[in-house]
């Protein structure tokens, strides 16, 4: 029998476990062969009393829908259901104990919301998310750019830079301008290493998008000193490509050395992207 088959075996002993001790026991077998096998997590997460723990394992759930090697093709859009609702209940759940966890889990259901195209519902639930958090900023603009009925640009550049605002470093870890973190980063470098991880997909929507994107990302990046010098003359004839190489100028005009914040302000403030 090879693994695919002990699995099927198990999964069958598990839905037709009356014992939810006996249920968790068969599911935390298949887990040890296949850790990311979407049906034995969801199990495991309805047999979890915890909210907590709930929530974890089906974060974990949600995440591994991303790999194929870890369901059936054909049960995917069920599961993509099954895996949602659940973790809505969750996410909205009033647990004190679990505000980390339910962070974890929101940041999820944006990307899930972003990966099924589903903007109308993205900009609802950032309209009565009163945590503006990486996951809400990035989001939010993703869905207004595709939403957007005119020039989307004139629409999302206000948001572009309220999402730079919530993490600085975060665009440059999507477009691979900066390595990973070392293990002596701070935890912020990490969870924007992380965040950028998750997020760096939806840069992808659009051709256009990512351009205009990528133009936003090298303005500020020249602007606020991120790059070495051997790399600014390379990096200035990209932004001339993609249409920005007039903004840098009037833009280093204006701005003078000091922090990403105030740096950002200005570049919000002169409306850059927006055209």
């Amino acid at each position: 029998m090879n693994s695919r088959e002990r699995i099927d075996q198990l999964l069958n002993m598990a839905w037709n476990s009356q014992s939810t001790a006996r249920t968790l026991a068969i599911v935390n077998q298949i887990l040890e062969i296949a850790p990311g096998n979407v049906d034995a997590l969801v199990m495991k997460a309805d047999n979890t009393e915890h909210l907590p723990a709930k929530t974890k394992v089906l974060a974990r759930a949600l995440e591994a829908l991303n790999n194929p090697d870890n369901y059936q093709a054909e049960d995917k859009d069920v599961l993509l259901y099954v895996v949602n609702q659940r973790l809505a209940f969750a996410l909205f759940y009033d647990d004190p104990e679990a505000d980390e966890t339910k962070a974890a889990v929101k940041s999820m259901y944006y990307r899930l919301l972003v990966m099924r195209g589903e903007w109308a519902k993205i900009l609802e639930e950032a309209m009565k998310d009163e945590e503006h958090s990486l996951a809400w900023g990035y989001s939010r603009l993703i869905a207004a750019w595709m939403l957007a009925p005119d020039n989307p640009r004139s629409i999302c550049a206000g948001m572009f830079w309220d999402a730079l605002m919530l993490g600085a470093d975060v665009p440059f870890y999507m477009l691979g301008y900066f390595p990973e973190p070392s293990d002596e980063a701070s935890d912020e470098a990490h969870n924007e290493f992380d965040f950028a991880l998750l997020f760096y997909d939806g840069l992808e929507v659009s051709e256009d998008f990512y351009q205009w994107f990528t133009r936003g990302t090298i303005l500020f990046g020249l602007l606020s000193g991120r790059f070495e010098e051997k790399e600014r003359e390379y990096l200035l004839d990209v932004l001339d490509t993609l249409g920005g190489y007039e903004e840098y100028e009037k833009m280093s005009g204006l701005i003078v050395e000091g922090d990403d914040e105030a740096v950002i302000e200005m570049l919000a403030a002169n409306k850059c992207l927006a055209e």
